[in-house]
């Protein structure tokens, strides 16, 4: 059962929502119909698709042309301190498991790879 969204609402073109749909991470503002309640710069934001249909929660910024960094896609995912320490586990899980023995210096988070945009 999805939780209850109580996140501002951005409405995606259908070109916007191909591609979120086909992977992209990044909503630009040209992609975008309207915006649906109060949000201000740094808050997270649910992008629909012009028929309503959810397509992924994100970081909001009006001062870039990404207006939205695809954080999940799950609607059901909670932005609490238990999501981003996964989120990080893995990111390091991972590089652990591709460089092996050679851990002396690597990065941790990289970005929208990681599913930690912004």
């Amino acid at each position: 059962m999805k939780q209850t969204r109580n996140y501002p609402i951005v409405t995606v073109t259908k070109k916007g929502a191909a591609a979120v749909q086909n992977g992209h991470p990044w909503i630009y503002g040209s992609d975008t119909v309207a915006v649906h309640g109060e949000v201000q710069n740094g808050d997270i934001v649910d992008a629909v698709t012009e028929k309503g249909t959810y397509l992924g929660s994100g970081f909001y910024n009006s001062n870039s042309k990404i207006l939205i960094r695809i954080l999940s896609k799950n609607a059901n995912d909670r932005f609490d301190e238990a999501f981003f320490a996964r989120r990080i586990r893995y990111a390091i899980q991972y590089r652990l498991a591709v460089m092996g023995d050679d851990t002396n210096c690597f990065r941790v988070i990289f970005g929208d790879s990681d599913g930690l945009p912004g």
